[in-house]
């Protein structure tokens, strides 16, 4: 599998959400859910293990993600990682979207991806899905993503299956508030 779609699935799961130019903005966010929202404004350090399914080697993937207030309503987010040699940096903004009942984000990074993150809420926890994932418009991978916010945690998880080989790659990053 190629270090790229790797790449471009560590940094769906890390933004879990990036706003992009054409995402409409909420008008009038729920109390609870922006304050939650806001709660991760901060800097966040992440290192976690990748496995890779071309070679089977484990990998340290190390990470950092500085959130910021950016308006009413929404947080920014910049980011990046090291795996292997290689170094992943994205941006955007995780906003709630009132009209919708639910966080959504769309992310931009160094190379081509393209997606949506969907955020739902579970008491105090934020769970985002990555939909609608294309990498370097392939379709010779199965990309799935998961961005936890939980108990003043990050934690951020992916899958992805080489379609042909049924190579699967995986890692998985914890991040804490520095």
């Amino acid at each position: 599998m190629k270090l790229k779609h790797f790449a471009n699935a560590i940094k769906a799961l890390l933004l879990g959400a990036v706003l992009a130019s054409g995402f409409s903005t909420p008008s009038f966010a729920g109390k609870a859910d922006v304050e939650l929202l806001k709660s991760y404004v901060g800097n966040w350090r992440g290192r976690g293990e990748a496995t890779l399914a071309s070679t089977g080697d484990d990998e340290t993937v190390l990470c950092k993600m500085d959130f910021s207030d950016s308006g009413p309503d929404r947080i920014g987010l910049r980011g990046r990682c090291s795996l292997a040699g290689t170094t992943l940096s994205m941006r955007g903004t995780v906003a709630y979207v009132e009209q919708n009942r639910r966080f959504e984000a769309v992310m931009s990074s160094n190379t081509s991806f393209q997606g949506v993150a969907i955020g739902r809420r579970s008491g105090k926890n934020l769970n985002f899905s990555l939909l609608n994932v294309k990498a370097e418009n392939d379709d010779a991978y199965d990309i799935k993503v998961g961005l936890q916010l939980r108990n003043g945690e990050i934690f951020v998880k992916f899958d992805i299956l080489h379609k042909a080989s049924g190579g699967k790659s995986t890692a998985r990053i914890p991040f804490t508030k520095s």
